[in-house]
């Protein structure tokens, strides 16, 4: 689990590290720590996420290389300053909070009494225990998920050292890169470091959401998705819909050209049920991408009859279920190059509706009206009929989630 700023100033190790200005950016990460004396270095040697901590030498009382400096920071993503005061600085000037306010940048002090060793290793320390707990807990939920060998006794021990004294409910989320593959392309980023810095941006997106929240999760890397584990969410007083919003948010910050897709399992109460909820989310997943729809949420309970689409495993029924249906009218209109398989379609989506299918397709009445007759002579059932309609709107959905299997394979 990557440490925030303001974990940090909980500590009590670290009781002499005040928080000076940048108040509202005190949840950005930190990954590791930075020391530097020269504020030319910050260019070429600071990276983002690491909290820089300065001793003043090469400042003194330089407004220009101050400000100069709490630029380039914010310019390089970094987690914050930290100001060691007393020797050559003798106290953060105002200009620097100012500047530092604007753009929720966190600058911190620690006084010349106390050691910068200190304070580095307690920090990097701090880290690295983080670092192990969360490779330790996305272990477990894989193990859970994936390999079913963690008993509810043996996983509520594990998880009751990260502060989960019970279990009381259980949700599983999966966020999914959209378009992955056309980034990628766009950017002529196929080497492993570029796409290593997706993946690692994309978690970093997900998590300062999800870590802004009051919600409890585990989470792990999945390829180009990221799952969450949301532990005793009836517990919460968050909105999940707000989070979830915040999750597509902070994605368009951190990658303004990737959609990201979330897919949103029932809540259950069972231990045993994390699995099924993660199965479920998947489904709903499915459901989006079956639709070719991008920057969409759905939550598995509105999916609707794709519940028992998505039930099937015999994936050859599809074909059958869809060639005795939908097939035989798209095969006449590649004979005779019409569109009726489209008007089908609208149809069946307006419920049978004459006056909204005529709107949508931008279709005189009578025209609409002809053409539907000339369906229903071509597939022998009477379209007035509501079994009917149910009957092949399902195959319409059926070579939907059909096309996505295959696309997927």
């Amino acid at each position: 689990m990557s440490v925030r700023v303001d974990q940090l100033l909980s500590l009590p190790e670290l009781k002499d590290l005040k928080l000076v200005s940048g108040t509202k950016g005190i949840n950005r990460i930190v990954r590791w720590v930075h020391i530097i004396e020269n504020p030319e270095d910050v260019t070429e040697c600071a990276q983002s996420d690491e909290l820089v901590i300065i001793t003043g030498v090469k400042i003194l009382n330089s407004k220009d290389a101050f400000i100069s400096l709490i630029k380039n920071l914010i310019d390089k993503k970094t987690a914050g300053l930290v100001v060691n005061v007393g020797k050559y600085v003798k106290e953060v000037p105002d200009f620097v909070k100012r500047l530092s306010d604007a753009n929720d940048f966190p600058v911190l002090e620690f006084p010349w009494k106390v050691s910068l060793s200190e304070i580095t290793r307690f920090i990097c320390g701090d880290i690295v225990k983080r670092q192990l707990e969360e490779v330790s807990c996305q272990d477990l939920l894989m193990s859970v998920i994936f390999f079913n060998t963690i008993t509810y006794e043996k996983f509520l021990e594990r998880i009751s050292a990260y502060g989960y004294s019970s279990l009381n409910s259980v949700r599983i989320i999966i966020v999914s890169i959209d378009n992955i593959q056309q980034y990628l392309n766009s950017k002529n980023a196929y080497d492993e470091q570029s796409v290593l810095h997706v993946r690692d941006t994309f978690l970093k997106a997900v998590n300062s959401s999800v870590w802004e929240s009051s919600f409890r999760t585990i989470s792990f890397l999945q390829n180009y998705s990221v799952v969450l584990l949301l532990i005793n969410e009836k517990d919460r007083s968050t909105s999940l819909t707000a989070t979830l919003e915040s999750i597509r948010e902070n994605n368009k910050k951190f990658l303004p050209e990737i959609n990201v897709s979330i897919g949103v399992g029932d809540i259950h109460t069972e231990f045993s049920e994390i699995k099924k909820s993660y199965m479920e989310a998947e489904k709903a997943l499915k459901v989006i991408k079956a639709h070719r729809e991008l920057d969409k949420t759905i939550f598995y309970y509105d999916i609707g009859v794709y519940k028992l689409i998505t039930e099937i495993q015999n994936i050859s029924l599809f074909k059958e279920y869809y060639d005795s249906t939908i097939g035989k009218l798209k095969k006449y209109d590649e004979q005779n190059h019409t569109d009726f398989s489209k008007i089908l379609y609208v149809f069946l989506k307006e419920n049978g509706n004459y006056v909204q299918t005529s709107k949508k397709l931008y279709m005189h009445r009578n025209t609409l009206i002809y053409k539907i007759t000339k369906i229903q002579e071509l597939i022998k059932r009477d379209l007035s009929d509501a079994s009917v309609r149910v009957e092949f709107y399902m195959g319409y959905l059926i070579k939907e989630l059909n096309d996505f299997i295959n696309y997927e394979k």
